[in-house]
């Protein structure tokens, strides 16, 4: 059975407007926790709107990524990928994939989550919100290392998984 929609709009409003202004924040003064701190109402919020089990899946998951980024925030916990891969640049298929600090994995992980769920989901509240998700993880991952988000766009990566939305 479908959630209750009555306000779901207002709510969903107000957590874009919370979102927004978390990246702002978080992006201006280089805090990546304001930013995932925002966007966890939101998360909160797909958790409770999904019904499927790929997308209760995907709503869990971003909900356990943000939790285990937040520690490694917090935490200041530093873990070169590029020591562990033997580069910083790992190739995958024919994409050169940037590897830096663990901390920009979550973000990651996090977007392509939503895009399963912009994919997955037939709810326009659902997807609002897995939208909101999306552009906040792209918040995050420029709060986190503005380098990283630009290597990951000249990989070709971002383009393809845009091209798979689709």
């Amino acid at each position: 059975m479908a959630r209750e929609y009555e306000h779901a709009a207002l709510i969903c409003s107000v957590l874009t407007v919370v979102a927004l202004a978390g990246i702002a924040i978080g992006v201006f003064f280089k805090l990546p926790l304001v930013v995932l701190i925002a966007m966890l109402p939101a998360v909160g919020y797909e958790i409770y709107r999904t019904e499927g089990v790929s997308t209760k899946f995907a709503s869990f998951g971003m909900l356990v990524v943000l939790i285990a980024e937040a520690v490694l925030i917090i935490g200041n916990i530093n873990i070169n990928l590029a020591t562990f891969a033997g580069g910083a640049v790992r190739s995958v298929g024919r994409y050169n994939i940037p590897l830096g600090d663990v901390k920009v994995v979550g973000p990651v992980i996090i977007a392509i989550l939503a895009g399963i769920l912009i994919r997955r989901t037939a709810g326009k509240y659902t997807i609002w919100l897995a939208v909101v998700i999306l552009v906040s993880s792209i918040g995050l991952l420029f709060a986190l290392n503005p380098e990283f988000l630009q290597q990951l766009f000249r990989s070709g990566l971002v383009e393809e998984g845009i091209r798979r939305v689709r």
